[in-house]
């Protein structure tokens, strides 16, 4: 292929030296950085400036919130920078608290190897999944951008828009309230790497995206999946329908996470120790880490810069 070119698109509202240590790892000429700094950053932290890389900012800053539509239009936004800026070979979608656990040259043979195919992963359908699912697609969720991963927000509108939300299912239930059925509707893991084709087929129904998914909890975590897989075409291209996590090529484990990352739905945080595991496993990505636990963003970055070098 002539265009082997790269873009990275990440999302960050904190743990900067982190995103530091990311942007550096993925600093290559060969690939461009797009950034998205939350709207609540106030004071705009000092960013790791690229060597080779070219790093754009977002033209614009989203107050993302989990569950809220806002996390959509700021993916859609960092996908349209981007594609505008292109072409492009594949574009990542990556948190600030994501790191590359292979070098670059790898992930590029990577994809000249896989060309075309689309890394992107859906949870499995067990039965709860496709109750969620439902619930999801038939339903609107209204007042999310005030939640319990709202600490920000006063606990007394937190509450109120608990309630005015909860009242308003209640009343959708008894009237069997149903939003339409026009998709596949399916969900799965937020981050991904997509062709351009993919990315332009989503920028393409970005009218529709905005429309069906607003009053949606956790809308980002459902309509890339359910957009790409109702385009046969893109279904046929998919990496693995049936192993979410080998489809994405990310390493997230959701079973070691504890109790209270499970019920916050968070993946479990790379410790200290766990870098020999991550680095020998065939992922490309791996989230998600924490300042917290310096020691194993330490032996990762020194082990690809080593082999970078050589």
């Amino acid at each position: 292929m002539n265009n082997n070119r790269h873009a990275y698109l990440i999302m960050a509202h904190n743990e900067w030296e982190l995103l530091n240590t990311l942007l550096s790892l993925i600093d290559d000429s060969r690939n461009d950085i797009f950034l998205h700094i939350d709207k609540k950053v106030k004071k705009m932290p000092e960013i790791y400036q690229p060597k080779y890389s070219k790093l754009y900012f977002t033209p614009k800053r989203y107050d993302v919130r989990w569950g809220d539509v806002g996390q959509v239009h700021s993916e859609m936004h960092l996908f349209r920078t981007a594609y505008e800026h292109g072409p492009y070979q594949y574009y990542h979608k990556l948190s600030g608290v994501d790191l590359p656990i292979k070098t670059q040259d790898y992930i590029h043979d990577f994809f000249d190897k896989h060309e075309g195919k689309e890394f992107i992963g859906f949870f499995t359908l067990t039965d709860f999944i496709k109750g969620d699912i439902e619930r999801k697609r038939r339903r609107y969720y209204f007042l999310m951008r005030w939640n319990y991963r709202t600490p920000f927000v006063p606990k007394w509108k937190v509450t109120l828009a608990k309630i005015v939300r909860h009242a308003a299912l209640k009343i959708q239930d008894i009237l069997h309230v149903d939003r339409g059925n026009e998709l596949t509707f399916r969900t799965g893991h937020n981050w991904v790497s997509l062709t351009g084709d993919a990315v332009k087929y989503l920028l393409d129904q970005e009218d529709f995206i905005n429309r069906r998914f607003a009053h949606t909890t956790c809308g980002d975590e459902m309509y890339k999946h359910s957009i790409l897989i109702s385009n046969p075409e893109i279904r046929e291209r998919i990496f693995d329908l049936e192993d979410g996590i080998h489809s994405c090529m990310r390493f997230i484990d959701f079973n070691r996470a504890s109790a209270e990352q499970k019920r916050r739905g968070e993946p479990y945080t790379w410790q200290d120790g766990d870098a020999e595991e991550l680095l020998k496993s065939e992922y490309l990505f791996a989230r998600k880490f924490s300042s917290k636990y310096p020691g194993v963003i330490r032996e990762i970055t020194e082990q690809i810069r080593k082999l970078q070098e050589n």
